[in-house]
């Protein structure tokens, strides 16, 4: 990431939020935070954090219609989600990671695991980004390629009718001048020319074929 990343801290305890940002500050990181999943809404559309700490269970909040409104939004399709939770109560958990979170975190937690479980989702991000961009890299450059390949194909057809109308104007005369009399020397001539065009055609069939096979 080229700026200092920004976590979001959603929890409805001013203690917690006040040691969070405190822990995420001394990561090296830019810190914001919301006691309600109505305050974090409004940040998370007017900030876009990269990352949000979400407590599991807020009196009076929804954390899963914040999941659900970050994975619905394409803007927000970079950003990580750190659940945070004082139970270990699995099938919520699964719920939640279901519903489009990444990582949690139990009640209580050192700031070793802390900061590992935030720097891994980081990271875990950063290559989502650079795994976009690689992707798209490879669609441009496939898209050019098919462009390229369209012009050349456009380029030898032209040139392929152009030759053969050529090709044919002069087997037709040549057909024309054997129906008359001609000495057998100019006629000889005459076939010697129509057995070259006919190679020609041939060979400018099978250069066509090589280059743009059907």
């Amino acid at each position: 990431m080229s700026r200092t990343p920004l976590i979001l801290i959603v929890d409805d305890e001013d203690i917690i939020r006040n040691i969070l940002e405190k822990l995420v500050r001394a990561l090296g990181f830019e810190a914001i935070s919301a006691a309600s999943s109505s305050d974090a809404l409004t940040m998370i559309e007017q900030q876009r954090p990269d990352l949000i700490l979400l407590d599991i269970m807020m009196p009076g909040s929804n954390s899963m219609e914040i999941i659900e409104t970050v994975r619905e939004d394409q803007r927000l399709n970079k950003t990580a989600i750190v659940m945070i939770s004082g139970t270990d109560d699995l099938n919520a958990i699964a719920s939640f990671i279901k519903a489009g979170a990444d990582d949690f975190l139990l009640k209580p937690f050192n700031a070793t695991l802390f900061k590992a479980r935030i720097v891994n989702a980081l990271e875990q991000l950063s290559i989502h980004q650079e795994k976009r961009g690689l992707l798209s890299a490879i669609a441009d450059g496939k898209l050019k390629l098919a462009q390229t390949e369209s012009s050349r194909d456009q380029f030898c057809s032209k040139l392929s009718h152009d030759l053969n109308n050529a090709l044919t104007g002069i087997m037709m005369a040549g057909d024309l001048l054997l129906m008359s009399e001609l000495p057998d020397n100019v006629t000889k001539g005459v076939e010697d020319i129509l057995e070259s065009t006919e190679e020609m055609t041939r060979i400018i069939k099978q250069a066509r074929d090589k280059i743009s096979p059907r």
